[in-house]
């Protein structure tokens, strides 16, 4: 199954003109030449295999008979985190996929037991972060909104403190919202990651299946991974919710603008903002076409009718600007590399399990850039990003800060229930 959707996908392989801008960040939108990378793992090791192109090369080499599935082709692949800034820089000069032959070739890998290990059973689990906010249940109550913020919070405890504060954030505002009952499935990321097709496909439809029975009108996620998965990757294998999905940014700016939730306690900071992956680039929604590739010239390609790309232009990357804004006191400065070019965490793929190396650098690397820009804290959207930047820092360490917690502080909520 996989090696027919490599096959499927030769032509995207064939596109590759190893111009290697899938390395780097679109030339006309580099300001700082310390920061003009586009791929952790090349970073860290220097070699052009590990790339957006060279992986193209491997694919193609591999449904050509030149190379075989092993150790070795496994190992370089699980060094990427896929986070698809390769795929948005390539497209800046012609319509690629390659993201998609990454993801195909991951699975093809995947099926020969080889890769990143398979992630263990996704079983629901409770929500021990809600004890004594009194927060209904769905489907037994009906909730207008339904909150999911996925496993995570019951193994990270940070993630368990922000879920609190955006429950309280919503009660405070008087949002009809709950949460669902009986505990949260995960989202299945890692097992897209990894190319675990199989396990994705079950978990996907377990958590539709949840998110259906709540009978709620929208879903906002915690996380920038979930949304990622549950707005852009699900479709892509036959699956989504029948609600609408945003993210807590997303659905807390319009409480904020129409004075359902007032930010009244100054935070009198300089922060920078990095855009998680999911959240941004890769949350656009997958665009239907059908059509006919044709070639002319030998190598240029072009699409009848006219083909819609995903340039991962519209992700959310407003939203979590404008809250940021909202924030009295606060001075946000950006980074380099932003919104469709920003820069991995390296939290993505499996890579800090698999290559904790490449996950290293590409956290000490962002955030060395957040100091750059003169940031005293750095904001996130996405509880993964905020893991990664701040597992590998020493004790000179730039404190980063999940949005969601941020906006909690400038409500004064906190203070209030001291």
């Amino acid at each position: 199954m996989s090696l027919e959707q490599l096959e499927k996908l030769r032509h995207e392989m064939k596109k590759c003109v190893r111009c290697s801008l899938c390395k780097l960040v679109p030339m006309p939108t580099i300001q700082q030449t310390r920061f003009t990378s586009a791929c952790p793992p090349v970073d860290e090791y220097h070699f052009h295999a590990y790339s957006g192109g060279g992986m193209q090369v491997m694919a193609l080499a591999l449904l050509d008979g030149r190379i075989a599935v092993d150790q070795d082709l496994a190992q370089v692949v699980s060094a990427c985190t896929t986070c698809g800034l390769c795929d948005v820089s390539c497209k800046f000069i012609m319509a690629a996929e390659r993201q998609d032959v990454i993801l195909a070739l991951k699975e093809h890998i995947a099926e020969f037991g080889l890769g990143t290990a398979p992630v263990g059973e996704f079983k629901p689990t409770l929500a021990p972060w809600a004890e004594g906010l009194n927060l209904r249940t769905s489907p037994a109550s009906k909730c207008r909104v339904l909150l999911y913020v996925g496993a995570g919070a019951d193994r990270d405890p940070r993630q368990a403190a922000t879920a609190r504060h955006l429950a309280q954030l919503l009660q405070h505002a008087r949002v009809d919202f709950g949460i669902p009952e009986g505990g949260e499935p995960d989202s299945g990321i890692e097992a897209y990651w990894t190319g675990h097709r199989r396990r994705l496909e079950e978990q996907a439809r377990r958590v539709v299946d949840m998110l259906d029975n709540s009978r709620a009108e929208m879903i906002v996620t915690l996380g920038g991974e979930d949304l990622g998965m549950l707005r852009s990757k699900y479709p892509r294998y036959g699956c989504a919710p029948k609600a609408k999905v945003v993210h807590a940014s997303e659905f807390l700016l319009p409480l904020v603008q129409k004075g359902r939730l007032r930010l009244t306690h100054p935070v009198r900071q300089t922060v920078s903002y990095h855009d998680p992956c999911y959240l941004g680039r890769q949350s656009e929604p997958p665009l239907v076409w059908q059509g006919e590739e044709r070639r002319t010239h030998g190598v240029m390609t072009y699409f009848v009718p006219p083909k819609p790309i995903n340039y991962g232009v519209h992700g959310v990357f407003d939203a979590p600007r404008q809250l940021l804004g909202a924030i009295p006191g606060l001075r946000l400065v950006e980074m380099y590399r932003i919104r469709e070019y920003a820069y991995c965490c390296g939290g993505g793929g499996g890579v800090p399990d698999s290559h904790p190396k490449v996950a290293r650098s590409a956290a000490l690397q962002r955030v060395e850039e957040a100091r750059a820009v003169g940031a005293e804290r750095l904001v996130t959207a996405c509880q993964r990003c905020r893991l990664n930047l701040t597992r590998w820092q020493d004790g000179d360490a730039t404190p980063v800060i999940d949005l969601v917690d941020l906006v909690y502080e400038a409500s004064g909520i906190g203070s209030r229930h001291d």
